[in-house]
């Protein structure tokens, strides 16, 4: 008779009940548009990551010191391509920051 502990569950349709999975749709949904953003982001902020969307302001993270620097140098380059998403066009501020804790 196999154990309960040892039966393996696709983390991709879990979907939670309560805020967890209001988290877990956030996520999908910030992972999509990271996606889409991939494709329309000059190839130098790639390590670029949106995670944060809150009163008209994007902020996006990255680890890389030198990227930060020069995307925080280039708000009108990154503000253009985000513009060209719909979920995306009402922002109007973008924020950078810097996570140099390694997990």
């Amino acid at each position: 008779m196999p154990s309960s502990k040892n039966q393996t569950t696709n983390l991709a349709n879990f979907k939670p009940k309560g805020k967890l999975g209001a988290l877990f749709a956030q996520a999908r949904a910030f992972n999509c548009l990271n996606d889409q953003l991939s494709t329309l982001l000059p190839q130098a902020f790639v390590s670029l990551s949106l995670c944060v969307i809150k009163d008209n302001t994007a902020t996006f993270v990255t680890h890389d010191q030198a990227v930060a620097f020069c995307a925080q140098k280039q708000h009108d380059v990154l503000l253009a391509a985000i513009k060209h998403l719909d979920a995306l066009s009402q922002i109007q501020k973008i924020v950078i920051k810097l996570d140099l804790k390694e997990y």
